[in-house]
């Protein structure tokens, strides 16, 4: 493939994952985050195909769920952002906060904003992590600013490839802009279970498809 590609995860199922192994629901969302970062972003970085993943991690409607919940993925998202500085500046990643920036915690905003400062001039690979995200939300944004041209304000670039795992057949205000001519794989697996083999297989899958984009 000529052109680099795009990868998106809606990132689900670490709460029932974790309800059918009997564990805390905290647990399911930090073996997704493993999961994340040790088989879903390898599979991609060491493919010349593909340039950058972008994770579903949080949304602008995620706010709902209870406070406990809530809490115990902000001191994981807070943890995540102490220790995956290391493997992002070991391999040369871009890394960017896309979402809101006036909601989250403190804490948690000020490593994200420092490690995109950090990386803004890496180009060998790029990982934008969606965090209190909505495409909705994302597109009002970028109008907001931009008008007309809004779309030199979106934070997200196009994706051509979006990976729900989970069993879910929906977006779930994710990249709706994005996703225009994007190729689906809803998975059944829940993202704790995702397997090296099961990424391999979706990115064989993928190569596979005739895309047409409207031609």
């Amino acid at each position: 493939m000529s052109q680099k590609l795009s990868f998106g995860l809606i990132a689900d199922g670490n709460r029932r994952w974790a309800k059918s192994e009997h564990l805390p629901v905290a647990e399911g969302h930090k073996t997704g985050f493993a999961v994340v970062k040790d088989v879903v972003l390898p599979a991609l970085y060491d493919n010349p195909d593909w340039e950058t993943l972008v994770v579903y991690g949080f949304s602008t409607e995620n706010w709902k769920r209870s406070p406990k919940e809530v809490a115990d993925l902000m001191k994981l998202y807070l943890q995540m952002a102490e220790e995956w500085p290391t493997e992002i500046r070991k391999k040369e990643i871009k890394f960017v906060h896309a979402g809101r920036k006036d909601r989250l915690p403190s804490p948690l905003l000020k490593k994200l904003a420092a490690l995109q400062e950090e990386t803004k001039n890496n180009y060998k690979f790029t990982l934008v992590l969606c965090l209190d995200y909505g495409s909705q939300d994302e597109i009002a944004r970028a109008v907001e600013a931009g008008g007309k041209d809004f779309v030199k304000h979106l934070e997200v670039p196009p994706l051509d490839l979006i990976l729900r795992t989970g069993g879910e057949h929906r977006l779930s205000n994710f990249c709706l802009y994005q996703a225009a001519y994007a190729e689906f794989n809803f998975h059944p697996k829940k993202l704790p279970a995702l397997g090296v083999e099961d990424m391999h297989k979706v990115l064989a899958e993928f190569a596979e498809r005739q895309r047409r984009k409207g031609q």
